[in-house]
């Protein structure tokens, strides 16, 4: 079996382990606190965005809805049934 991207997924993997991580650990939120309070934050917005979003959505369907069936009243109306 032939792989010819195997040997730079190999280095790159090797990279990974050699690089320390400096993200998100227990002692950097522990010391800075204000890491937390943007964070949650962000999501807070994010989560409202999702549900203004969700609203005005559901909102436009029921107008349309409405307005579907106030043509289809119409139209039984004239045709008779």
């Amino acid at each position: 079996m032939n792989l010819p991207h195997l040997p730079t997924v190999t280095s790159f993997l090797a990279l990974l382990a050699q690089e320390p991580v400096s993200g998100f650990t227990a002692e950097n939120v522990a010391a800075r606190p204000e890491i937390v309070e943007r964070g949650l934050r962000f999501l807070n917005l994010a989560y409202t965005a999702v549900w203004v979003v969700l609203a005005v959505y559901l909102l436009s369907l029921s107008v349309r809805l409405r307005r579907l069936s106030l043509q289809v009243r119409r139209l039984r109306e004239r045709a008779g049934l």
